[in-house]
């Protein structure tokens, strides 16, 4: 007989698969990290024959055609292009960056702050008790408001959220100390281990989390 899927506790099938298949699963894990990857690459082999303002010419236009060249394969394959077209605008600033200092470090600048950014903001709506994993995962599940007047579940989603500024805040320290010593090579390794492949374990780790608190919250007022 087939596996038949989990319910969650408001019935519904499990929000892991989905999520992940929302934040781009492993197709988003190669769209967003080729482009970096492919810049990385290029900068260095041009930079041992040619200037460094050549290489890094050629290293961009590499990235650049490697976005494009996502997007039209996405085209072509009839597939939803929303998160390629996002990820060639995020593309777009950092050659922007890169092309304006003509440093290839400048290439990870735009992520280091938009980390930053993120991990501020989610700390700040678990600070004023509206802790925005909350948000997200009621509309993801239907929950509504109600989560809101269980303290349980509001305990619960402000340690969720603080826990995801944790996640930004360590993509970025990560990232800036690999921009400070000049480390293009690792700023694109730690951009792909700390990109997708640490967002869908934090997604994982965050629904078992509140699926468990929300079970015992339910049990607790049916005692």
């Amino acid at each position: 007989m087939p596996e038949t899927e989990p319910e969650t506790v408001s019935g519904e099938k499990p929000l892991g698969p989905a999520l992940v298949e929302q934040l781009g699963g492993k197709r988003g894990l190669v769209d967003s990290g080729l482009p970096a990857v492919v810049f990385v690459m290029v900068n260095a082999l041009v930079d041992i024959a040619a200037s460094r303002s050549t290489a890094l010419r050629a290293a961009i236009a590499a990235a650049v055609l490697s976005g494009v060249a996502i997007v039209v394969l996405r085209l072509v394959r009839k597939e939803t292009v929303q998160q390629a077209v996002s990820g060639f605008l995020g593309l777009g600033l950092a050659v922007f960056f890169a092309a304006r200092s003509g440093e290839a470090r400048d290439f990870f600048k735009p992520g280091i702050y938009i980390n930053a950014g993120y991990a501020a903001f989610f700390l700040g709506s678990a600070l004023v008790g509206r802790p925005l994993v909350g948000a997200i995962y009621a509309a993801v599940d239907g929950l509504g408001d109600t989560w809101r007047t269980v303290p349980r579940l509001r305990r619960v989603f402000t340690v969720a959220t603080i826990g995801w500024a944790l996640v930004f805040a360590l993509r970025g320290v990560v990232q800036t100390l690999f921009y400070n010593a000049d480390r293009p090579d690792l700023l694109a390794i730690s951009k792909l281990a700390l990109g997708w492949p640490l967002t869908i374990g934090a997604v994982a780790l965050t629904v078992g989390y509140v699926r468990r608190s929300h079970r015992i919250a339910e049990e607790s007022a049916a005692a």
